[in-house]
């Protein structure tokens, strides 16, 4: 009998072992988009930010385009993680598929603050929903908002922030980015902490002298939030700062975790 509970022991143990050895499951991502906005091409970048994520096997993403179908209760507990690629510069009836309903912010809402699905918010997305102003929206991705601006697009430097984070961990010190919008005078929620900055060069137009904040982290309930407000068009999504950066910013707000090789 010793000899036969000796060896269940040790296939259990064996079990376990292979278990662990295993891969972790990718997290699993729905990207949010589908209103046209002239000046932010969906279309172009959607397709550009799944590649980018799925690229080293990590991340499952899925997309809608119709987020008045998809923006469920049954449908969003299937995912970790969501990335808003969306402005709703339609009119309700202009789009009707785009538009969310009441149900759906509700069921958004809840997904993260109170289940705890992650959020990733991509440049121009924190600036939905401004007129009229959807306050708890505001509080859950803070960001560009209404108060925030840029100048025209240019290169320039982004840097590490001296904060401690998973996220920032394995992330570059800083890099020369691509030709991009350099969002100003960002709202940040209470409590947010910021990984990375771009200095704004008095000497452009709308330059304000200060170092901004172009990429930070808070929390929703008990989601946890990551805002890149970098990647205006598909050549600044193929940079390969905001790659690393975003991967691992959409990997922690699925988890809570980054592995420091992820780049």
């Amino acid at each position: 009998m010793r000899r036969l509970l000796f060896a269940i022991a040790l296939l259990v143990s064996a079990g376990g072992m292979i278990r662990a050895d295993e891969p972790a499951k990718p997290v699993k991502l729905l990207i949010i988009t589908g209103d046209t906005h002239p000046a932010h091409d969906w279309k172009a970048t959607t397709p550009a930010l799944r590649e980018v994520l799925s690229e080293k096997g990590r991340i499952d993403v899925d997309v809608t385009s119709t987020p008045a179908k998809d923006l469920t209760p049954e449908n969003l507990a299937k995912y970790d993680v969501f990335l808003l690629n969306y402005l709703n510069f339609k009119k309700p009836g202009e789009s009707p598929e785009t538009t969310w309903t009441d149900a759906n912010k509700a069921a958004f809402l809840k997904a993260i603050h109170d289940d705890g699905k992650g959020l990733v918010v991509i440049h121009h997305a924190s600036g939905s929903f401004t007129r009229p102003n959807w306050v708890e929206f505001e509080k859950a991705v803070g960001g560009w908002r209404t108060q925030g601006f840029h100048g025209p697009a240019h290169q320039f430097t982004v840097k590490k922030s001296a904060e401690s984070h998973p996220i920032s961990v394995g992330a570059p010190a800083e890099f020369a980015h691509a030709t991009d919008e350099l969002y100003q005078n960002s709202l940040l929620p209470p409590g947010s902490v910021v990984l990375a900055t771009a200095y704004s060069d008095p000497a452009k137009p709308k330059g304000t002298g200060k170092d901004e904040a172009v990429i930070w982290v808070s929390t929703y309930g008990k989601g946890r939030v990551f805002e890149n407000v970098l990647g205006h068009d598909v050549a600044t999504i193929n940079d390969p700062g905001f790659q690393t950066w975003t991967r691992r910013g959409t990997l922690w707000a699925a988890t809570g975790k980054v592995a420091p090789e992820v780049k």
